[in-house]
């Protein structure tokens, strides 16, 4: 395991076989897992806290949100910033949306952001504007004029909430989930904007949301202590009758639950809570297996990817939180 300067907000393993910290000292560290002693790389992401993380699906990129609504999308290998976005002056036509939680899209070809609104915001990424700057940085040219966080952009009104406390790519590409403030779940179609379905599950703050990697189910947490499995596949493929009403409540958790994951072998669910606790739940018996008492908030929990995991698939995942440190346990629970 490994300390950090202060607490740990946001983490990612990536199929790159990365670990990657977002610490509330505005820092996005980069792990080998086998040796969690000395970060690859030390970037200095964002002004503030880092609020949100995500990571392209090569491994290669991550996008991360601050609590001033700074968003800055990095090159895990160099180290290098290629992309900074700043959301709480940046205006969409009348509109200026301050990102609390973003996502960058499975493809890496656009990127997504909600915080103090009801309302999303969109971005593409025009095609190969990340290879021209790593392709003018080889060869000394200085700072690039491109920045691929700039591309064309769009607002989607959802009409829920007051504030988006988390937004997830389906891992398809063809959805985003956006979890609100006011327990509220949308739907939307990334390519038509439409709003497909809208799930009221939760008696309060939804804080964290997960898709399974076949992007059927989406799983998430709120302040209500309640986890809830939601069959995306359910109902009409259009209009608000998609998906309607959860298939399964998990209860356990005594306080908030801060961070839910699905395992990639599609078996198990991950959670971390505000009562210091990581439980692990089969998802086809809706029932917790395994409860790890921790020391602290647990804000943080990534599986190791199916890539990387070779016959040990779906048996690894690290945690993260108030602790300031990375832990790697299996999935037994033995560290």
């Amino acid at each position: 395991m490994v300390t950090h300067p202060d607490a740990i907000w946001a983490l990612s393993w990536t199929s790159a076989d990365r670990l990657i910290s977002g610490c509330a000292d505005g820092h996005i560290r980069v792990y080998d897992p086998s040796d969690l002693t000395v970060p690859l790389q030390d970037i200095h992401a964002n002004p503030l806290a880092i609020s949100s993380l995500a990571t392209s699906s090569d491994g290669r990129y991550a996008l991360s949100g601050s609590l001033d609504g700074t968003v800055a999308l990095l090159d895990l290998e160099s180290g290098e910033e290629v992309g900074k976005s700043d959301t709480g002056r940046e205006k969409i036509g009348d509109t200026t949306l301050p990102a609390f939680a973003c996502a960058v899209h499975p493809s890496l070809s656009c990127w997504a952001w909600s915080g103090r609104s009801s309302k999303l915001g969109f971005r593409t990424i025009p095609k190969d504007s990340i290879s021209k700057i790593i392709t003018e940085d080889i060869n000394g040219q200085g700072e690039s004029s491109f920045n691929p966080l700039s591309g064309e952009a769009r607002v989607i009104d959802t009409g829920k909430g007051k504030f988006g406390m988390d937004v997830k790519f389906s891992p398809d590409g063809q959805s985003l989930a956006l979890a609100t403030e006011s327990g509220q779940i949308m739907i939307v179609d990334v390519e038509t904007g439409e709003v497909l379905a809208t799930y009221t599950s939760h008696a309060m703050a939804v804080r964290t949301i997960s898709w399974s990697e076949d992007s059927q189910w989406l799983f998430s947490g709120s302040d209500d202590h309640r986890i809830v499995i939601h069959d995306v596949r359910a109902g009409s493929k259009s209009g608000q009758t998609r998906g309607e009403g959860a298939v399964a409540i998990l209860q356990g958790h005594q306080s908030w639950v801060l961070r839910v994951s699905a395992g990639p072998d599609g078996k198990l669910l991950g959670s971390g809570g505000a009562d210091n606790m990581v439980k692990l739940w089969d998802i086809g018996q809706r029932s917790c297996v395994s409860t790890i008492q921790t020391s602290s908030e647990v804000w943080g929990l990534d599986w190791q990817p199916a890539s990387v995991g070779g016959s040990g698939v779906g048996k690894q995942f690290a945690i993260a939180g108030e602790d300031k440190m990375v832990t790697i346990y299996r999935a037994a629970g033995s560290s």
